[in-house]
């Protein structure tokens, strides 16, 4: 259960804000060629979007603001990342492009369902939190063989591809929940 109020100051709502604050340090190390230091951050940062939740939950403090901010952290920190190597030529274009787009799908279904006047509660799905810990392994370990010259060719493929594979399952899934939520709420 959420909190009904705007609490910012307690632990896991903390973690998130420093999750939020190392994407521009991530950044910073990728394109200064600091592998080993993005990898480290990054892979502190990473595994700090599950310990919030988890904290959040284990202490009862989850609320109304660290639910927005989480979501907007993970936002930042993978689109960043994902961006960056790209850019840096370390993961693949259409794999970026599959991201973002399955990004902007949820943003504006909630766009859309505000517009209609109808309400959403999101909620992370099975299938949603897969996908995010697949597209922060990937991204460790790209960060990794680029750390480490542990020559991934073939694995990074693999990993690719089912990064990809829960990204679309992820979509479609939040498709299917906005849809069946918009023809209940019309018939109601």
């Amino acid at each position: 259960m959420v909190k009904k109020d705007l609490t910012i100051f307690n632990l896991p709502n903390v973690i998130t804000i420093a999750r939020i604050a190392s994407v521009p340090v991530i950044i910073w190390f990728l394109f200064a060629g600091e592998f080993l230091s993005g990898f480290i951050l990054f892979s502190i940062a990473g595994f700090s979007d599950f310990i919030d939740g988890w904290l959040a939950r284990f202490q009862k403090t989850q609320t109304t603001f660290g639910a927005y901010l989480d979501p907007i952290a993970d936002k930042l920190l993978m689109g960043s990342a994902y961006i960056s190597l790209g850019l840096l030529g370390h993961i693949p274009l259409w794999l970026i492009l599959l991201v973002i787009a399955r990004d902007l799908l949820i943003l504006l279904g909630v766009v859309a369902a505000w517009l209609m006047g109808r309400t959403l509660d999101i909620k992370p799905l099975l299938i949603s939190k897969l996908n995010t810990a697949l597209q922060i392994c990937l991204v460790m370990l790209v960060l990794a063989d680029l750390a480490f010259r542990l020559e991934l060719g073939a694995m990074l493929d693999l990993a690719y591809l089912a990064t990809a594979a829960t990204t679309i399952a992820s979509a479609l899934a939040y498709l299917y929940l906005w849809v069946t939520t918009m023809l209940k709420q019309s018939s109601d």
